[in-house]
Formats: structure tokens, C-alpha cells, sequence
């Protein structure tokens, strides 16, 4: 079976197309459109990226320029099924195939991750016009945080905002905090039971998760993609009384504060220049105050979480680096393992600087290993949609009440 695997982001769309027997990727792109110009890469089977700009931006004109170059990288590039990563699945705990009612409840959830499930929805609807004939299924980034307890999840709020309107912590990133446990615990050679993780999500967007028997525990993002950690466009965890305050004093109406806390504020806010790390980190390097102060204040968030979560866990096995920053940036994994000694984590500056995922860059003789993993969102993905085109069962989740 081939399955078309479209992983849409807040400024990218991720496109594989997987052979579901062996798992091997027989062409796959990705379009980022993070920083000024739109960054396009594409692979097929046993060749060499090709790495370009393009003009286009947007989920809707990537899916059908993925697809023409896929069609030229793969001797048959129809798929037999498509799956779609949708970062809000609210009550959602499993993969499920899409119906029109089934849409309806995902948009219905559009206004708690504004900058991710619009985007799915427009990649849907690409989608479904080039392959009306086959099942697309969804998959959830929350899902994977459905086994939180219930004082990780429960806000301290008027009771009928929880009972009634459902607020709590649902926490995101989930596919790929999932895969990179099973692949920490492959890596270390060691089974999942009693071991204690912490995985950091960095990309466009930012979350970090504590995993123990390769189950979630606590994560730092919540009700929305916009709590948490400095991220590029979003601003993470803030004093809600700023909200209040922004509102009250300088007029601002409750649609501009979500605006500006999802696209101007993070990295953007901070530094002036970019929401993209790379642009940041180079202004930095030029001697700009704002860059190195958004570097340092992203890095600092970051080694906050790690602290609060291994307190969580009582300790930490490893700690995960993943995504495009977490993957990509020396830089930030120095900065954001400098001061976590006390927790047994110890960098190796030589393995940092040279590393490639899949590596340890931990020091030989550190208690707890630094693990950098590419992130394999596209095999989370691919095991929902075999589930449902199967019918094969995964493990059951429940979200307790």
C-alpha cells in the first residue's frame, strides 16, 4: 500500500509518499515559507536532494507541486491512501477516517490552534481534488498526551470553564514526541519501561515533553499551541494579566492580542528581525541586541522546561533533541544545556558541533545521554492510517474526565 503523508505546519508542508511495507520513502518535500523566501527541498528514492526557492507560498499550492515532482521521483506516485496531521484533535484520541461530519469537528477546533488547523483544512481540500477516490484519514498531534494525569492537565480555573467548556492542558507536538521516545529507546538500547524522558520539539513551533514508559506525562504546551515555550511567531507562556492589561488600558480587542500573540510576538517580538532561527541566529552573530537577546530568551525558556519536567520525572535518562532548530542548530542545544549539570547533562562540544541525527553528543562519562533525532513524524502518521485502512487497533487512550 502507498500512503500520501501531508504534514502541514504553521509555515511548511511536509509531503512523503511511503510504501506501508518496509517503510521505505519513495519520494518526499518540503515547502518552508518560515523566513523571507519560500525553501523548497525534494527526494526521491535513492537520489540526492534538489534544494530551490520557489515562488508560491501556502498548504494548497504545495500539495500540487509536491505531487507533479513526486509523480517525476516515483515510478507510480498514486496513492492508496492519504493521511493528514491536524495539530488540534481535541476529544480526538485515535486516528479517524475524514467524513464531511468528521471535517466539520476539526474546524470546529480551528479557533484553538489558528495557525495549524486551517492549514490541514486547506491541505484536505487540495488533497480531496487530486484523490477523491481514496481514504484520507486524520491523525493528532493531542493524542498522544491523552494519557496526562489529572494535575497535569487540569487548569486552577472557575470550575465551569472546565466542566462545562473543556478547558484543560491537551498539549501538542504529540506524533513526534511519540516517535522519538520508541526511538530513544532504541538508540539506547534499553526498553521504554522505567525509562525517563525529555523530549524538546524545536521548530517553528516549540514544545518539550516528559515521557515515562514511553507514555506522556507532562508537557509544556496546553489548551492552544500558544502556551509554552518561546517559539518563532508565538509568544509561549505569558502573565495573563498582560492580556488584561493590553485590553483594558491600550484598547486592544481580544481578535488583535490572539493576532499579535500568534504571528508578531516569539522570536519576532524579541528580536525585530525574523521569526526564523537561522536569520535570528546570523543577526546575533552581527552584534544585533534584539537577535541575542531573543537567542538567549528562547534558550533560557527551554532550560526552564527541561528543569521543571525532570522534577516531574524525578530525574532524566535522556534528553531529546528534535525538529528543525532542536535538529539543525548547535547553537541553541549549547545554549540550552549550559547550567543542567546538576541533572547529569553534559555536552560534548565536538559531537554537537559535528553532529547529524540519529546521535548521542553527550560526554562519554555524563549520567544522562543528549540524544538529536530527526523528526519522523511521516511513521507516527503512517501507523494511524494503517490502523483505520486495516483495521487494525493501536493501543487504547482515554482522555479522563
Amino acid at each position: 500500500m502507498r500512503v500520501l503523508l501531508l504534514n502541514a505546519g504553521s509555515s511548511s508542508l511536509k509531503c512523503s509518499l511511503l510504501e506501508s511495507s518496509g517503510r521505505a520513502v519513495l519520494a518526499r518535500s518540503t515547502t518552508d515559507w518560515a523566513g523571507s523566501v519560500t525553501r523548497y527541498e525534494r527526494v526521491g528514492a535513492g537520489r540526492d536532494s534538489v534544494k530551490t526557492t520557489v515562488e508560491f507560498r501556502g498548504n494548497g499550492d504545495a500539495v500540487r507541486h509536491a505531487f507533479d515532482d513526486m509523480r517525476l521521483d516515483a515510478a507510480d506516485a498514486r496513492p492508496s491512501a492519504v493521511g493528514h496531521r491536524f495539530v488540534h484533535g481535541g476529544d480526538f484520541n485515535a486516528p479517524v477516517r475524514i467524513t464531511p461530519k468528521i471535517r466539520a469537528r476539526i474546524a470546529d477546533l480551528s479557533e484553538l490552534a489558528p495557525l495549524h488547523n486551517p492549514p490541514g483544512l486547506e491541505t484536505l481540500d487540495a488533497a480531496e481534488s487530486l484523490f477523491s477516490n481514496v481514504p484520507h484519514i486524520a491523525v493528532f498531534d493531542t493524542a498522544f498526551h491523552a494519557t496526562l494525569p489529572a494535575e497535569a492537565y487540569t487548569y486552577a480555573v472557575p470550575h465551569v470553564w472546565t466542566h462545562r467548556w473543556g478547558v484543560r492542558r491537551y498539549g501538542f507536538h504529540g506524533l513526534n514526541h511519540s516517535y522519538c521516545a520508541r526511538r530513544a529507546a532504541e538508540m539506547l538500547h534499553r526498553s521504554s519501561r522505567g525509562l525517563r524522558l525529555i523530549v524538546c520539539h524545536l521548530g517553528h513551533g516549540c514544545s518539550a515533553c516528559a515521557v515515562l514508559d514511553g507514555r506522556s506525562l507532562d508537557t509544556t504546551m496546553g489548551f492552544t499551541p500558544l502556551d509554552g515555550l518561546v517559539m518563532a511567531t508565538r509568544s509561549g507562556s505569558v502573565d495573563p494579566g498582560i492580556l488584561l492589561h493590553v485590553q483594558q488600558k491600550y484598547g486592544l480587542t481580544a481578535t488583535e492580542v490572539e493576532s499579535q500573540l500568534n504571528h508578531d510576538a516569539g522570536l519576532l517580538g524579541v528580536s525585530g528581525v525574523s521569526g526564523d532561527m537561522r536569520e535570528v541566529l546570523a543577526a546575533s552573530k552581527a552584534s544585533d541586541p534584539g537577535a541575542r537577546l531573543a537567542v538567549d530568551t528562547y534558550a533560557y525558556r527551554v532550560r526552564q522546561a527541561i528543569g521543571a519536567l525532570s522534577a516531574t520525572l524525578g530525574g532524566v535518562d535522556a534528553l531529546i533533541f528534535s525538529a528543525g532548530v532542536g535538529e539543525n542548530s548547535p547553537e541553541i542545544r549549547a545554549a540550552t544545556c549550559r547550567g543542567l549539570q546538576y541533572l547529569g547533562i553534559e555536552l560534548d562540544e565536538r559531537a554537537n558541533a559535528q553532529c547529524r541525527p540519529d546521535t548521542d553528543i553527550a560526554r562519554a562519562d555524563a549520567r544522562a545521554r543528549i540524544l538529536v533525532i530527526a523528526a519522523r513524524e511521516d511513521l507516527a502518521m503512517l501507523a494511524g492510517v494503517e490502523q483505520i485502512v486495516t483495521g487494525t487497533r493501536g493501543p487504547e487512550l482515554t482522555i479522563r474526565s
